[in-house]
């Protein structure tokens, strides 16, 4: 029996579509040195060289796919991207600005040294800085009539250069970023992990590791333990005289003295005689031990019914507030051991910030986390439906915002993606105040983001792959060099605008540059290299600001 492969697949756009998408996955799987393709650039190739051989895809799949992935940029950032302009996060504000001002006009330059055909700077914009949303608002951009056409040019033949610009200018983007910040560290002189651990330190605020004072980390759930107060050096003192929480990193969860329960406070008093139950890991027990006194099994108070919730923050008094002051641990007797914001997991610390939207996982007495959850927000719920009915309405009303324009000479529009960017943002901050309102979980947000941009970048690369030849022949040194130029400058411009004018901890700073470039790769060299989550801190104050305003420069710069 003969098949005519290549036939079927030019008959079948829904198999060749997923023959793109499932090859560019196994492509971004190749890497070494622990830096992978990705399945972006992958799709993008596979795409590319399918509309070289002649293959089409209707419009309308990128579309849909570019709709899902830009509303789902703005809903993730959502929680996030308005508090990033209070108090440490305007340091954060300006590390993203002076990234995307670069970036933005070296692309510009690198175009009119090089003599670069229209469309060209924006791909390199977009690949420099391993941008897909600059790449996406870009080609919107030709789409909603917003880019300037010069003369002799049509909207699909620029259309086909910032593609082809973009998959140029990719790989050096993700490998020669990883490679400058491998070496920023010894050019500059600083020991990256020495300077995470002074941070966590700095937190703590007693000059101790985080991990240390509260017992946090990957060490599993806390257990419980009771203990007979015998010490002499402890009898007769109160909890904030003693200290205990910084002493053992536990928390008492009960007090019984004789056959009552004793009201916990800093002031309470501890006796001869008294048993606590503490929750905490082994190294807090053993601290706990020394500091009260002999262990003593009391098969009621270890009854006690204990939990661990994943808690959203959503109520306005317990954000912008530290996890100390939240009173998790000393008004509520709970531990509090991983804080993740934006899908990204927080070292822990006492004097950690906590803001709204951040997931806390907490663990506790019943008792007391029925009384905690509601003070900080509410219990994230296993459920796993999607709240389409909001979904929907929010892409309609950014889709319609993006159709309105102000006449002020010329007219002015945010187009499609500054519409779907705008509605998603609001969206997610909601979502931030209401965890229950236009509910995504996560696995369907990575559906919808993956799978949308996948098919966005499978449209755009067939679109291109008909030029993609006379594009390189053309234009295709210039490309590689304006890209190297795109990366590498507004990298070393973050760097040293974070170093000598916003004099940030070296590790923070590097965390922020690598969310100013949108690149998770490099945030894992970084993290890699410091030993330590505390560049995560930077990354996701940045990530979100960034991904919104490097959306507007893949826009601007269609106007020149």
């Amino acid at each position: 029996m003969h098949i005519d492969l290549i036939g079927l697949l030019q008959n079948n756009m829904e198999i060749s579509l997923f023959v793109i998408i499932g090859l560019g996955y196994l492509i971004g799987k190749i890497g070494g040195w622990g830096i992978e393709l990705g399945s972006s650039i992958g799709v993008l190739f596979v795409a590319l060289y399918f509309g070289h051989l002649g293959f089409t895809m209707s419009p309308l799949v990128g579309t849909i796919g570019f709709v899902f992935f830009i509303y789902s940029v703005g809903y993730q950032a959502g929680p996030y991207f308005f508090s990033a302009f209070r108090e440490d996060g305007v340091s954060y504000v300006q590390i993203g600005l002076v990234i995307a001002i670069t970036a933005f006009f070296t692309a510009l330059f690198a175009g009119i040294i090089f003599q670069l055909e229209p469309g060209f700077a924006a791909g390199v914009l977009a690949g420099g800085l391993t941008s897909t949303p600059t790449l996406a608002a870009a080609q919107a951009a030709i789409e909603a009539g917003l880019a300037k056409i010069p003369e002799g040019y049509d909207a699909a033949t620029i259309d086909a250069n910032i593609a082809v610009g973009y998959a140029v200018t990719y790989i050096f983007g993700l490998i020669g970023l990883i490679l400058f910040l491998q070496f920023v560290p010894k050019i500059l002189g600083f020991n990256l992990k020495k300077e995470a651990l002074s941070y966590a330190e700095n937190m703590s605020g007693d000059g101790k590791d985080a991990d240390d004072e509260l017992g946090l980390g990957t060490k599993g759930l806390p257990v419980v333990r009771t203990y007979e107060v015998t010490n002499p050096d402890t009898i007769g003192k109160s909890l904030l005289d003693l200290k205990f929480l910084q002493a053992t990193g536990a928390v008492i969860a009960r007090l019984r003295r004789g056959e009552e329960d004793v009201e916990l406070g800093p002031e309470t008093v501890l006796m001869e005689g008294d048993r606590a139950l503490i929750l905490g890991y082994n190294e807090n027990h053993l601290k706990s031990g020394d500091l009260l006194g002999r262990e003593a099994p009391d098969i009621e108070l270890e009854s006690t019914p204990f939990s661990t919730n994943r808690v959203v923050v959503s109520k306005g008094h317990a954000a912008n507030m530290t996890l100390r002051e939240t009173g998790i641990t000393n008004q509520f007797a709970c531990i509090t051991h991983s804080v993740t914001r934006g899908g990204v997991e927080l070292p822990v610390s006492l004097d950690m910030l906590i803001q709204r939207g951040d997931h806390l996982t907490v663990s506790g007495p019943n008792a007391n986390l029925e009384r905690l959850v509601p003070h900080l927000g509410q219990k994230e719920k296993p459920v796993h439906e999607t709240d389409l009915l909001t979904f929907a309405f929010g892409i309609v009303a950014g889709l319609f915002v993006g159709k309105m324009s102000v006449d002020v000479g010329i007219p002015l529009s945010i187009g499609s993606a500054g519409g779907l960017l705008v509605a998603g943002l609001v969206v997610g901050w909601a979502r931030g105040i209401n965890p229950m309102f236009g509910r995504v979980p996560a696995a369907a947000r990575f559906i919808l983001m993956e799978l949308g941009l996948l098919l966005f970048l499978a449209g755009v690369g067939l679109r291109a792959g008909s030029g993609l030849v006379e594009g390189l022949k053309s234009a295709g040194p210039a490309l590689f060099v304006s890209g190297i130029f795109v990366t590498i400058l507004p990298s070393l411009a973050g760097v040293l605008y974070g170093k000598y004018v916003l004099k940030m901890n070296p590790a923070i700073m590097l965390g922020s540059m690598c969310g100013g470039l949108t690149s998770t790769p490099a945030l894992g060299v970084i993290t890699a290299q410091a030993e330590s989550d505390i560049p995560a801190i930077g990354y996701v104050g940045v990530y979100a600001f960034a991904n919104i305003i490097l959306t507007v420069a893949g826009q601007l710069i269609m106007f020149f």
